[in-house]
């Protein structure tokens, strides 16, 4: 089941890679889009361990479900942040813009899907309430790292021109 597990993010890593390689052009913007989305589950991980949470097929999917939400609100961010920087705007300004205008927007629609899964607390069946609380745990974790590593790791990641606009 692990195994299983590890391939299907393994295969959802790939085709989030394939998408932001895309859109950006860049291998740095993949590495920076796969990092916020990668500390959150091993994050989770570590919390399953420490508080004795099984690896079932209820608490595994946890990882590819929350990957899935969690990757949309890297890739809304550096989406607008690309735009912003397409107007030419230099990249503080467009990361201050980005940050008011699309972290709104992350932070609401994060709440939102993390009170869903919240619901799921309220069954009596175990692997449904792990469910629940697993992915929501891992959506506000994202969040809240898409909203304070992403903009640093796109800030100071080394290289030049990893999103500005071709001249």
């Amino acid at each position: 089941m692990a195994k299983n597990m590890f391939q299907g993010l393994g295969i959802a890593f790939g085709i989030v890679a394939i998408i932001a390689g895309l859109l950006f052009r860049s291998f740095r913007m993949v590495i920076i889009t796969l990092i916020p989305n990668v500390i959150p589950l091993l994050a989770v991980a570590g919390i399953m361990g420490i508080f004795g949470i099984t690896l079932k097929l209820s608490t595994s999917i946890v990882f590819t479900i929350a990957f899935g939400i969690a990757v949309d609100d890297t890739i809304h961010f550096t989406s607008k942040l690309k735009l912003e920087l397409d107007k030419g705007k230099s990249l503080l300004y467009a990361l201050k813009r980005t940050y008011l205008s699309t972290g709104k927007a992350i932070v609401v629609t994060s709440i939102i899907l993390s009170g869903g899964f919240l619901t799921l607390l309220l069954s009596s069946f175990g692997g449904t309430f792990y469910t629940g609380l697993l992915i929501s745990l891992t959506l506000m974790l994202a969040v809240l790292i898409d909203l304070t590593l992403l903009p640093v790791l796109v800030a100071y990641f080394p290289g030049k021109g990893h999103l500005e606009k071709k001249k």
